[in-house]
């Protein structure tokens, strides 16, 4: 357990310092597709990275008696086994058992908070009316007030919205699905799942959900959807049902209409 979580800080470390990087010189630039692919190349790389090792050799006359903070996690595999501890190094292992743990219990909550809602989702898909649309993409609709989503190959959406704007709904949630966004959101997940304590890696996912509301705007819109009439179902959205990526969108449209 001890080489997994230095395995971890590591991982913490790089995706933190790559985040940082992308937000002072890509956050502004409007290549979405470019700015997903750095993205999803910054989480693989913050994964890869700690498995690189690099070794120096160093000669020295004293032998070194204090311990790195990644030798004491090291330690912390067999504690049981060493004969003789210095009572400090074992007060400091004990703390370092406490971490591991209380580690280990924020990863089981937020992949078990994810399964649930995947499950929510199947009981939703098995309870609700099912259509099969071209590509082989299933639109499962049904009577609850909920904001339109898609997830890999479904799309959900509510008979009220599917009447009143489903034109525009459906051609928003297929863009979503024709660019396997849903991939891109699993992985940042699991890297949430492994790094929960770390920042970073829950402003990137926000990074890459706004990317893909944008590239998704742009495939409704090349679709000679009324501009217009997207706005104002955008404004409309967020009012009624709470949706914070639909007021991004909505923001994205306003700017393009204004440059145009």
């Amino acid at each position: 357990m001890g080489t997994f979580f230095v395995y971890i800080l590591k991982a913490s470390f790089c995706l933190g310092s790559f985040y940082l990087f992308y937000r002072w010189l890509l956050t502004r630039d409007t290549f979405h597709r470019f700015n997903r692919i750095a993205l999803l190349c910054i989480l693989l790389l913050s994964l890869l990275l700690p498995f690189c090792q690099v070794t120096t050799h160093t000669y020295t006359e004293v032998q070194q008696t204090m311990l790195s903070w990644e030798q004491l996690l090291m330690m912390a595999n067999f504690t049981e086994a060493a004969p003789v501890v210095v009572p400090e190094q074992v007060t400091t292992l004990r703390w370092i058992h406490v971490v591991l743990i209380l580690y280990a219990m924020g990863v089981l909550f937020f992949a078990g908070r994810h399964f649930y809602s995947i499950g929510n989702l199947f009981s939703l898909i098995w309870r609700s009316r099912k259509e099969t649309l071209s590509g082989g993409i299933r639109l499962i609709i049904h009577q609850q007030e909920l904001a339109p989503f898609s997830w890999m190959r479904y799309i959900v959406i509510s008979e009220n919205d599917l009447e009143e704007c489903g034109r525009e709904i459906l051609a928003h949630e297929t863009a979503h699905i024709k660019k396997l966004h849903s991939l891109d959101l699993i992985l940042a997940d699991c890297c949430i799942f492994l790094q929960w304590f770390n920042p970073a890696s829950w402003l990137l996912k926000q990074e890459l959900q706004s990317i893909h509301e944008y590239e998704a705007d742009e495939e409704v819109l090349k679709q000679g959807i009324d501009a217009k009439t997207y706005q104002l179902l955008l404004i409309k959205k967020p009012l009624a049902q709470g949706s914070t990526l639909w007021l991004t969108a909505l923001i994205t449209v306003i700017l393009k209409n204004v440059s145009l």
